[in-house]
């Protein structure tokens, strides 16, 4: 009777990605070790972002910084020149 758990982070996961895995680890299970799929368990647990984390830090911290150093430089906007000014012969 294996038990398979599996943890992953809650980033919108649906529920049809989800039976896919729950499929492809029970399928796994059967080809490679002969386990009975009617006795397979497996088990999704979905973390929030903010209860996991690495490196000192959450998931979602690390995210922020990532995307703020992937976000584009704005340059200040170029001040518009003013086209000189023609001005016609000089009149007596």
């Amino acid at each position: 009777m294996p038990y398979v758990n599996v943890r992953i982070s809650a980033d919108g996961n649906t529920a049809a990605q989800k039976l896919r895995v729950i499929e492809r680890i029970t399928q796994v299970l059967v080809e490679e070790l002969g386990k009975n799929p009617a006795t397979t368990f497996v088990v999704i647990d979905e973390v929030p972002t903010d209860n996991w984390g690495s490196n000192g830090t959450s998931v979602i911290e690390q995210r922020k910084k990532t995307a703020a150093a992937a976000a584009p430089v704005k340059k200040p906007a170029a001040k518009a020149q003013k086209s000189p000014v023609k001005r016609g012969p000089a009149q007596k």
